[in-house]
């Protein structure tokens, strides 16, 4: 569980798999900015295809409820680290699936703009994914980027701390 929601595992008998499923706190599921925000992050999610990225595979809302529904990911880099550095041998492979997928996002002009150990999600064989789109943003590479977000983030780039705008180099650092 978390400030807007609670993600459950489940499974979808139709199919035989399992899914996690993000339901948005019934404080949040009425209120418009926060829907906004919550149909944007469906809409992102829809547009990356990219192996390390967790898809997107079903969306509803409705007043008074809203959830997403995607892959279920046992566990996350913040696990598999538990405090302590991961070696280098170990660290390669995310660096560069995580890598591969910001690309993508990158290439669709998408900056995702919390990267953390939390949002980094691991299989059971320790591939890596990224998820949680949800203060993503499409920049517009021609243009001013759009300005920070207003919640600071543990780990937020210097512009993003600073309220100045982020880009796509907020994801790198």
């Amino acid at each position: 569980s978390g400030a807007f929601g609670v993600v459950y595992r489940a499974f979808q008998p139709g199919v035989g798999r399992r899914v996690a499923i993000k339901v948005i706190a019934p404080e949040h599921a009425n209120h418009p900015d926060f829907i906004r925000m919550f149909e944007a992050e469906a809409r992102l999610v829809a547009q990356l295809e990219h192996p390390h990225i967790v898809p997107l595979f079903d969306y509803w809302r409705e007043p008074g409820g809203a959830y997403l529904v995607m892959r279920w990911l046992p566990r996350n880099l913040r696990s598999l680290m538990a405090g302590t550095p991961l070696p280098l041998a170990d660290a390669l492979p995310i660096i560069d699936q995580i890598g591969g997928a910001l690309i993508v996002a990158h290439r669709h002009g998408i900056a995702h703009l919390d990267l953390k150990p939390d949002n980094v999600l691991l299989d059971e064989d320790g591939n890596a994914y990224l998820a949680d789109f949800g203060i993503a943003r499409t920049i517009d590479r021609t243009s001013a980027p759009g300005s920070a977000p207003s919640q600071m983030r543990d780990y937020s780039s210097p512009e993003q701390l600073q309220g100045e705008p982020a880009s796509m180099r907020s994801d790198l650092y």
